[in-house]
């Protein structure tokens, strides 16, 4: 470290103070550490430095399936917004086994990391909230709301699927399918109350048995909803059924939106260029981990040791394209026609 001052023609404390991420050090000096730490090849002793302060400059990151695109997509922005701040991010999934997201839980509150990004495997059991509650480093949760006493980014996934199902019932649609998230998670819940909410919104009466968990809606239970007496016309399905649903459209010769209306929780490039496009509502996984990083920066900080829990959220908007049209333009009908062929 001698030697990096030496090199910066800085003092001690000053290579100390950015290399431990202060902020309070002027930019011009900052970049003249960094400098002189690239030239001389220095690299601090992190294990040395988390003794001497308390801290391992690591943030733990707990995610159902790091596989998922929008997980990655978290993931990333997370890790740019800590970085900034010397942080390193620690990666695991749970694979929604609850045993392993208990040895996680417990692996990074030991101290191995100083604050923790989650989201749990299902934030509406007493059991994982007690868990949560004796977690005694500081934490954000995103896409999870367990109750009072957490902080919390989430995105309004009622007012997408609200909006979805508006627009298909605005075009005639009444049998229309909800693929949502894991309804004992905050996602699925609200997913569903935003179904909910459009049908009540006109007084409408929905068909039972029309929700779905993602995972749970195969190629069988579509083919099944097909051939009922009053044929769905249409569905909601969050981003990642989106394949397999196209891939049994396919199959079975249907051509989106004569035959099925769709809609996409979550959007992606791929969706504006595909043939026809699928209209989908937008949301926001950069803006949420991004909030939550930055939260939980504020959690970190030893100037705020007491900050009332906040709960931030992030809106979703929708993006009308061709794979929706009205009913009484071929939505649905197809379905019936080649049934009675």
């Amino acid at each position: 470290m001698k030697d990096v001052a030496s090199r910066a023609g800085v003092g001690l404390g000053t290579v100390s103070r950015v290399l431990n991420g202060n902020e309070n050090v002027a930019p011009q000096l900052r970049d003249q550490v960094f400098r002189a730490v690239q030239e001389l090849g220095y690299r601090p002793n992190s294990v040395a430095r988390s003794m001497r302060l308390g801290k391992s400059h690591a943030v733990g990151c707990l995610v159902t399936d790091i596989r998922q695109p929008i997980a990655a997509e978290m993931i990333a922005a997370a890790e740019t917004t800590l970085g900034r701040a010397g942080y390193t991010l620690i990666v695991a999934s749970t694979h929604f086994d609850n045993r392993r997201e208990a040895e996680l839980l417990s692996l990074m509150q030991n101290r191995v990391v100083d604050g923790m990004l989650l989201t749990v495997n299902r934030d509406n059991d007493p059991d994982v909230t007690q868990l949560l509650a004796a977690i005694n480093i500081p934490m954000v949760l995103w896409e999870r709301s367990p109750g009072g006493g957490f902080d919390t980014v989430l995105t309004e996934h009622r007012h997408g699927a609200r909006s979805a199902a508006a627009h298909l019932l605005d075009l005639g649609h009444r049998e229309i399918v909800l693929v949502a998230g894991h309804l004992d998670t905050w996602v699925g819940r609200e997913q569903k109350a935003g179904l909910d909410a459009a049908f009540a919104d006109r007084g409408l009466e929905q068909t039972a048995g029309l929700v779905f968990e993602v995972g749970a809606f195969k190629a069988r239970e579509l083919e099944a909803l097909c051939r009922r007496e009053r044929p769905i016309t249409a569905i909601i399905a969050n981003i990642d059924e989106i394949p397999g649903i196209l891939r049994f459209c396919a199959k079975r010769g249907l051509v989106l939106p004569r035959d099925l209306s769709i809609v996409s929780i979550g959007d992606a490039s791929i969706l504006e260029v595909m043939t026809p496009s699928i209209t989908a509502v937008r949301g926001n996984g950069t803006k949420v981990a991004q909030l939550a990083a930055t939260l939980l920066l504020k959690k970190m900080s030893d100037k705020q040791p007491e900050i009332a829990p906040e709960r931030l959220t992030v809106g979703m908007q929708l993006k009308v394209r061709r794979s929706t049209a009205p009913l009484n333009k071929g939505g649905g009908h197809g379905l019936r026609s080649q049934d009675r062929a």
